[in-house]
């Protein structure tokens, strides 16, 4: 549920749950007219919600310590707007006993909204975790159709390949036992290629992690790459930052 839904949500729950206490309390206080109690239930149990969207920035709080905390400042402005205004609209003399149950029934209303919203919190958690699972299943590229020098094709797998490397409109692909040559782009690579196994260190260049032997700078203050077979290759600046982790 997104922020507009859950404002939409704990303004309609808010108005149905305390219309539902008036007419409840309706049938226990006849000498109260139906208008005072819904005028009360309505100005704190609305004013409690409000001051949970407002003070956290239109963002409704999930911590029960909050709504409670920030509920005592609805009240407030519910008390005032109750006291001041039946007198003034109704013409009935309020009595404390009837702010207190509005207080009551709007905090165990603003507890129904967050224990509800809270579980639907935990739910799309679920569902992103289920995605991500989901996703790391989906198939990766184990092995590639490519051609050597005299144009004879293979079909080289990934984990023999030391480092991917493009050249004009094509990629060369090196292994312990060659070179090979294919026309997929260093970006498409890097969306089919195990990202646990393969980085991108430049715009042009795809490395095997298992190959790496060491990552340091030369003598140009240049960070490279170093492979079992002493191949130097080049990170750029915007790969650099992957390394810091290592």
């Amino acid at each position: 549920m997104d922020k507009d839904n859950k404002k939409s949500f704990i303004i309609i729950a808010t108005l149905i749950f305390n219309t539902l206490i008036a007419l409840l309390l309706s049938m226990t206080m006849k000498q109260v007219p139906i208008g005072v109690l819904l005028f009360i239930s309505h100005s704190i149990g609305l004013s409690i919600m409000a001051s949970n969207l407002l003070i956290v920035g239109g963002q409704y709080t999930q911590s029960i310590g909050k709504i409670v905390g920030y509920g005592l400042t609805g009240f407030v402005v519910g008390t005032v707007i109750a006291f001041g205004g039946v007198p003034i609209l109704f013409g009935f003399e309020l009595d404390y006993s009837l702010v207190m149950i509005g207080l009551f029934f709007g905090v165990i209303g603003l507890v129904l909204a967050w224990l509800y919203l809270n579980g639907l919190e935990s739910q799309e958690a679920l569902d992103k975790i289920k995605q991500k699972l989901s996703g790391s299943n989906t198939k990766k590229l184990l092995w590639i159709k490519a051609s050597d020098a005299k144009g004879v094709v293979f079909l080289v797998h990934t984990k023999d390949i030391k480092y991917f490397q493009s050249q004009d409109k094509y990629t060369n692909i090196y292994t312990q036992d060659g070179e090979y040559l294919i026309n997929t782009s260093i970006k498409q690579l890097l969306k089919q290629l195990d990202k646990d196994y393969f980085w991108g260190i430049h715009r042009s260049t795809i490395v095997n992690l298992k190959f790496i032997s060491k990552v340091s700078k030369n003598e140009a203050d240049k960070l490279m790459v170093y492979l079992e077979d002493e191949t130097a290759l080049s990170v750029s600046r915007n790969y650099a930052s992957l390394f810091k982790k290592m």
